[in-house]
């Protein structure tokens, strides 16, 4: 099969261009790119693409990067297609942020790819990477003990980047190019085992092609395309599994049912719990195998009160029968609550650390022998209802302390008692199913709820404190 034909299925497969498309292709002026931008050329008319070249000087090689760059200017030209092409100083960005040179040249070189692309309001970023490309990535994250995920190598599209050439082989690229008589530029240091992945490329994967498998290339990229699917089918698992075990989400904290989660398949909780930090966090960055391991060992073995840090300041607790994940900014901030609670149902609130019980008593219930005891109320069941909830203080409360003939604003009840501003969100409200407060929780309760003479069945409301194993 043609070359062209090769790059089309592989447009088709990935579904990488649509009708239309405008593409940013990045082009360093070696083989690779040069292939790529003189392909994508060829294919313009069948996709009706518009077409820019982006252009990055590293400013690692002196005057061969400068030289690079009129190279790439000179392509643009014979192909009319405009180009963008600036200079950076790499050294300089791995200095100032102690990372690997390799490192700062991609995170330097994709921040102008995609900072034009927003300025250009471009729909892709076309890279070249090819099958031995992928079969040198696929080998690595072996070597480093890589999951599903790693294994399954690069993949042909992530987010707007594109891989038109994925699956095209090193030397059928070199052919294309010297077919079409294409010259390109020659990077010194890509022949010289400064890195890991040049150290793979230069012995490892030739020497196993040499001594082991001939077709190591071609057998690598088939791997990658089977770990790639199955990876993507136990993520979406993994995610309906989440969904079905979630007790609260919101940006800084996610709350588990630690029972429904232990119940979940040993190969989706690892990816759950890969899942929440990603949610936390926005990336997998930092996150470790023996990370993982650790947080499932806290939750088959801890108990309550029991915690450990994830990186970023990702912080995982037991409370109860839940697992709290949280930012560490979130830890002492008590996330908006308000439950809906029937007479006799039991409520765990996990950021305030407290279960809630209630049950109905005779008229008869000594309840006035317990009234030194803050955690525990009585109220006229009539009054209040099977039905109440419980939430967090809203702006504009309002309610009537008990011995009072009038109401008074939550607000300035809480400054009468000196509730300190960085605890009034940790006190439970109780309201009526029609929202009126019969109860700020061990403080007073609301004068129209009182239990009476007249009170046929009293309702007993309870605060326990969690248990700390």
């Amino acid at each position: 099969m043609k070359l062209l034909e090769v790059v089309k299925d592989t447009i088709t497969k990935y579904q990488l261009l649509d009708t239309g498309d405008k593409v940013l292709v990045g082009v360093s002026g070696g083989l690779d790119s040069v292939a790529l931008i003189h392909i994508l050329k060829k294919l313009a008319t069948d996709y009706d693409l518009e077409l820019h070249i982006a252009h990055l000087d590293h400013q690692l090689r002196g005057a061969d990067s400068a030289a690079d760059a009129k190279f790439v200017e000179k392509i643009a030209t014979q192909l009319n297609v405009p180009i963008t092409s600036i200079s950076r100083d790499v050294k300089n960005y791995q200095q100032e942020n102690n990372l690997s040179l390799e490192n700062a040249a991609r995170q330097v070189r994709y921040d102008f790819f995609f900072n034009l692309l927003d300025d250009l309001n471009f729909d892709k970023l076309a890279v070249a990477h090819h099958a031995n490309d992928q079969a040198e990535t696929i080998l690595m994250k072996f070597l480093r003990g890589a999951g599903l995920k790693g294994l399954g190598g690069i993949k042909p599209d992530q987010e707007k980047i594109i891989r038109p050439l994925i699956e095209v082989k090193k030397e059928e690229l070199k052919q294309y190019c010297f077919n079409h008589d294409l010259k390109w530029r020659i990077d010194e240091t890509n022949q010289q085992e400064i890195c890991f992945r040049n150290k793979v490329r230069l012995n490892l994967l030739p020497q196993l092609i040499e001594e082991y498998n001939e077709n190591l290339i071609n057998n690598l990229n088939q791997m990658g395309q089977v770990f790639r699917a199955e990876n993507d089918f136990l993520v979406v698992k993994a995610r309906e599994k989440l969904t079905n075990i979630i007790i609260h989400s919101s940006n800084n904290r996610l709350i588990l049912a630690k029972d429904e989660f232990l119940n979940v398949h040993f190969a989706l909780q690892r990816r759950i719990i890969r899942e929440i930090y990603k949610r936390l966090t926005e990336s997998y960055k930092d996150l470790y195998f023996y990370n993982v391991e650790e947080i499932l060992q806290l939750i088959k073995n801890g108990g309550t009160g029991t915690q450990k840090k994830l990186p970023q300041g990702v912080l995982v607790k037991l409370s109860y029968q839940q697992i709290i994940f949280m930012l560490g900014t979130a830890e002492n901030k008590v996330e908006s609550f308000s439950y809906r609670l029937q007479v006799g149902e039991e409520k765990e609130i996990s950021d305030l650390n407290i279960v809630i019980n209630s049950k109905v008593l005779n008229s008869s219930y000594p309840w006035r022998q317990e009234l030194d005891q803050i955690n525990k109320s009585f109220f006229d069941l009539n009054k209040v209802g099977f039905e109440f909830e419980v939430r967090q203080r809203k702006d504009g409360d309002l309610f009537q302390p008990l011995g009072m003939s009038g109401t008074k604003k939550l607000k300035d009840f809480f400054i009468d008692e000196k509730i300190k501003r960085n605890k009034r969100d940790k006190i439970p409200i109780f309201t009526t199913a029609t929202g009126d407060i019969f109860w700020v929780s061990q403080l007073r309760i609301d004068e129209k709820y009182k239990v009476t003479n007249k009170t046929d069945e009293i309702l007993m409301i309870e605060i326990k404190n969690l248990k700390e194993d």
